[in-house]
């Protein structure tokens, strides 16, 4: 591991469990065996640390959710590839996911340019689309339509890291709640 991907480590697990403004970038450093200056090398600032580790997280869960679409026809069957893919990233990755939940209700979100944000939503966003023009799902505005999709993975995902559950119940968790979510958009 580098030296850069050992603070975005080191970052990422003291961000989790202290939060953004109780984790001072010199102890980031020193947990990674890392000098401040090196730290700075590769980030100027904390806010230049925080949006790269967000950026490089949700490329990854992106990453993940988009191979789970490949091969996937039908317009139900992808928002629930995506869906169900979503859940099962952020159960096997609970740090990323608690991090990205926690970027997405705080101030930096604000400071992601309206095109990044764009880019990693897009795919979705269309996919929302191409549904209602296809008369599959209702008519909803579609960023609406992704607010509730990401808002009900955050709730089943905090239900099922809050329980102990085998995996057989969390597929069958999984595979009711978006059997609700279906129903509230589907037509």
């Amino acid at each position: 591991m580098d030296k850069r991907e050992k603070l975005l480590q080191t970052a990422l697990e003291l961000f989790v469990s202290q939060g953004f403004n109780d984790t001072p970038t010199s102890k980031i450093a020193k947990e990674a065996g890392i000098a401040t200056g090196t730290l700075f090398y590769f980030f100027p600032t904390k806010d230049e640390l925080i949006i790269s580790l967000y950026l490089e997280l949700k490329g990854q869960a992106v990453e993940s959710i988009n191979g789970a679409l490949a091969g996937v026809k039908s317009t139900k069957e992808v928002i629930k590839a995506y869906y169900e893919e979503s859940l099962k990233w952020s159960l096997r990755n609970p740090n990323q996911f608690s991090f990205l939940a926690q970027f997405s209700n705080s101030p930096y979100l604000k400071k992601i340019s309206g095109d990044e944000i764009s880019v990693q939503i897009a795919p979705v966003l269309e996919l929302f689309r191409a549904a209602i023009v296809d008369q599959q799902i209702a008519d909803i505005d579609v960023n609406l339509l992704y607010s509730l999709i990401s808002n009900q993975v955050f709730g089943v995902n905090q239900y099922l890291s809050s329980n102990k559950f085998s995996e057989r119940e969390q597929r069958e968790i999984i595979e009711n709640t978006f059997s609700m979510f279906w129903k509230m958009i589907g037509r």
